[in-house]
């Protein structure tokens, strides 16, 4: 897999997707246009909870809405009044509306066309290409794109060795260390969310137990792998890690020289470093079988 100037040609498209700018339209709604709208929806002729809203924006083809109610306003125009019939999927959130054919009155208001911005140099130099040249972006792109690559395919690769190992030795854990873990892991929840390690010890177990022991078996393979094999963390590897990681950054020497004095962190990068080798142990007696993809297709499959 590699990145093709298709590849690169579809990323620009999306950074000026993210700048673009709203006009409003007299045409017909069309697939990636914004609309907004009045809506009330009923079930046998009863309107029900959540079914209504005033000034709704929304942005086609996100998939927001249940299926058939985008499709339904397609082809309209603002200032049209109409009725669209829609059915709510089986797995819908709520109980009451799961299956159930449902009609929409939907009062049409605005609708918006995407502008996109040109490639003028101003409009480059906001990506910090400094010469504000077509080919420094496209430049500038592409490497972001290839790191985004090598990461994605790192990570896949280990996802499946992991699991192949998993798989292919089925061990028993020790209670306690599972119940560490789901501790380890309610703290994080906890902090995520803003809470206090109380409120993080009232969470329930059932939450974090699948995770916890599949953290636990991992742990305890891989470190079998590593003490197999006499690993050691490979410093080059290390440094490659931590380049790669800072290329990300507006100044890449200030990141590895801040990693560089900072010894947890420097702790952190060697334990990736350690992993991957052991993951290359793995996959060395392992059966590989190589799959030809694409730059989409990937970072989709990671999404």
């Amino acid at each position: 897999v590699e990145v093709t100037d298709a590849d690169v040609d579809g990323m620009l498209d999306t950074l000026r997707k993210q700048q673009a700018t709203w006009k409003e339209k007299d045409g017909a709604v069309e697939a990636e246009d914004r609309v907004t709208i009045d809506f009330t929806g009923s079930v046998d002729g009863e309107e029900f909870e959540g079914g209504k809203a005033s000034d709704f924006v929304l942005a086609m083809g996100q998939g927001r809405m249940i299926p058939g109610f985008e499709d339904g306003i397609k082809g309209h125009k603002a200032g049209e009044e109409f009725t669209i019939d829609v059915t709510f999927p089986e797995e819908y959130h709520a109980e009451n509306l799961k299956g159930k054919a449902a009609k929409f009155a939907i009062n049409l208001k605005k609708v918006e066309e995407r502008e996109l911005p040109e490639l003028t140099e101003e409009f480059i130099k906001r990506f910090g290409v400094e010469d504000g040249s077509v080919e420094g972006l496209r430049a500038e792109v592409r490497k972001n794109m290839e790191r985004e690559l090598k990461s994605a395919i790192r990570n896949r690769v280990k996802s499946q060795a992991i699991e192949g190992l998993v798989k292919a030795n089925d061990i028993d854990v020790p209670a306690a260390l599972i119940d560490s873990e789901i501790d380890v892991l309610r703290r994080q929840a906890a902090q995520r969310f803003g809470g206090n390690e109380k409120q993080a010890l009232e969470l329930p177990r059932e939450l974090f137990e699948e995770q916890a022991k599949r953290r636990v078996v991992v742990g305890l393979l891989l470190g079998e792998v590593i003490r197999t094999n006499e690993l050691k963390a490979d410093e080059e590897r290390v440094k490659g890690l931590i380049e790669e990681m800072a290329s990300a950054y507006e100044d890449p020497k200030e990141v590895i020289e801040f990693y560089s004095k900072n010894k947890e962190l420097m702790d952190n990068m060697r334990n990736v470093a350690l992993e991957e080798q052991a993951v290359e142990a793995v996959l060395a007696k392992a059966k590989v079988t190589e799959k030809e993809t694409t730059f989409n297709e990937l970072m989709n499959q990671q999404a």
